[in-house]
Order: structure tokens, then sequence, then C-alpha cells
């Protein structure tokens, strides 16, 4: 009989086919809430379950079996508990690589947007106003990669070798800057970033949220970019502080912002009188930057291989988290 695996619905309806094909497992959907995955797994007696973004730390962690896995569909970790997965016996894995082209291409896409005025000419011609104004050309600017790994590598690629922009990288690790600038364009590593801040036209954050990075962009942060710059987040929410955005925002002390992620998803304003939907100046996307088809077929064939590995004991073969997990199992 096939083990189950329990799939919160939001995920097994992006890569259905893949999950309705597992010869290993039967993949059953699932409510977002805990409880409702808790009880499933109870119900069910499931080896594992595979989660999106939201949060969960509580009865999940006390219904699977030791040696059970929780699989990330998607490379953020930030909503699992670690330290109650290992308490636990319980393994965590994510999905590191396989979305890194369609985050990329989605900070693109809002660069491009912001920098043509893309939204308002929309609602313009919707609502049957025919209002032309000025956009600039990407070339010859600067952007600021915040975050030098796989993807904010290649958000690099892209506007440097596609569009001709200056790309500057920055990271608190050490990096090898001839080979980012050989295979990724970056023309030099930044050393001093407030001072990189106030000479650069977008910055685009590709950092992982922990305890360090919340608000990594605060006021400080932004009062040292440039008036007429713009920020891009398609990491995480919790590494930029919304109500400094809003104020920076309404103040015109940047010229905008392209945002994917948020505090608090599905959006909800920290402060109610500080709603960044409000402002013209902003381009929001609903956390879709690893929402395309390929992405997801990807994401979901990788959580089944990681199911697949904790099940075999192939612990080698494991996008793994907890890795002191393993000392107990």
């Amino acid at each position: 009989m096939k083990r189950v695996v329990c799939i919160t619905e939001k995920e097994y309806f992006k890569a259905e086919g893949i999950f309705k094909s597992s010869c290993e497992f039967e993949c059953m959907p699932v409510g977002l809430e805990e409880d409702a995955i808790s009880k499933a797994v109870a119900d069910n007696k499931a080896f594992g379950v595979i989660l999106g973004v939201e949060n969960y730390s509580d009865k999940l962690y006390t219904v699977l079996p030791k040696g059970g896995i929780i699989a990330r569909f998607g490379v953020g970790h930030d909503g699992v508990d670690k330290q109650k997965a290992t308490e636990a016996s319980l393994i965590a894995t994510n999905t590191p690589g396989v979305l890194d082209d369609s985050v990329a291409e989605h900070a693109i896409f809002l660069i491009g947007s912001l920098a043509r005025q893309i939204a308002g000419h929309d609602a313009n011609m919707k609502s049957k106003q025919w209002q032309p104004s000025l956009g600039f050309e990407l070339k010859g600017r600067t952007l600021l990669v915040i975050g030098c790994g796989n993807i904010g590598c290649k958000v690099a690629k892209i506007a440097s070798m596609g569009f001709g922009m200056n790309v500057v990288g920055y990271d608190v690790c050490k990096l090898d800057a001839e080979q980012l600038r050989q295979d990724w364009g970056m023309e030099r590593i930044a050393d001093d970033l407030n001072k990189e801040l106030g000479a650069t036209d977008f910055v685009s954050l590709h950092i992982p949220a922990i305890e360090a990075t919340r608000h990594f962009v605060n006021s400080s942060f932004l009062s040292n970019m440039k008036r007429d710059a713009f920020l891009i987040n398609t990491s995480r929410g919790s590494i930029v502080d919304e109500n400094a955005l809003y104020d920076s925002l309404v103040k015109e002390n940047i010229a905008g912002a392209g945002l994917d992620v948020f505090e608090s998803e599905p959006y909800k304003p920290v402060d109610p009188d500080k709603d960044i939907r409000s402002l013209d100046n902003v381009l929001l996307t609903p956390h879709v930057g690893s929402s395309t088809l390929q992405a997801c077929q990807r994401m979901a064939t990788s959580c089944l291989e990681n199911v697949k590995a904790a099940y075999d004991k192939e612990y080698d073969k494991l996008d793994i988290l907890n890795k002191e997990v393993l000392a107990k199992l």
C-alpha cells in the first residue's frame, strides 16, 4: 500500500499532474490550516507533509512519525520551526535551485515595469484615459543586487548581459569578484553599502529571512537611497520595514518600489494608516515570483524526491534544513 503524503491544497493544485502521477506515494490535498493538516496526517497515518509559505509551529510536529518529513514547496523556510522538527525527530527540507529562473525573471519584470510606468499606463487605458508619459531605458542604469546567491546572480546576468545595466553586487559573505564579473556580469562588489545606495538606480533584494535580516531595509537604509531610485523585493517581506517604506514613498524620498512579498501574506498593512496599496508609486504582486508552471512542476518533483529519500532513509540525498536531526534517526 502506498504511503500517504498530505499536501496543502494551494501547492497541490499548482502541480496536480506531478502529484497524481506519483508511483511511490498517495498524495492527498488538505486545507491550509494547521489543525486540518494535523488531523489529515493522524487520520491517514501520513509519512510526511508538503507545505507552502504559511507558518506552522504547533500540532503538526506531534502527529508525524519519527523520521517523517516536513517538505517545503519552495526555498524560503521561515514558516517551518526547524527546532521543533528536530526535537520531534522530523526531517525538514526545501527545494533549492528549482525556482531561481522564475524569481529572477519576475524581479526583472518589476524593474522594467517601473521604468516604463506600466501599471499607471494600464490603469489609465482601462479607465478610458489617454495619458502617455515618459519612461526611461534600463541601459546604462545601475542595479545594486543585495544577496549574491543563485537568484541574485541570475538577476545580475539578465540585467547586465540582456539590458546593458551596470550591476554591482553586495553580500555579507566573501565573494569572488572576478568570477561574478565573468559568469554573471557584475562589474564590481560593493564594500560600503550606504555609499553604494546613494549611487544606484535600482536596489534588488535577494537575502533570506532570518533574525539578522529582519527590517534590513529600514528608515536609515531608505534615507541613503537616491530620490529617483527604486526598491525591488522578491525575497521575503520581513526584510523590509513596511512602515518606513510607506513613509519614504509618501515623502518621495525614493521614486518607487516593486514588491512581491510582504510581512503579512495575504497582505495586511502593519499600520492601517500606512497601506502601501493606496500609493501610486508602487507595483505590487501577490507573492508570485516562483509561480510559473515550470517552477511549480520542478518544486513538486523535488519535494517528492525528498520524501522518498526520507522514507528510504537515504539521508545523503535530502535537501535538509535541520541536519542535526540525523543524529536522532
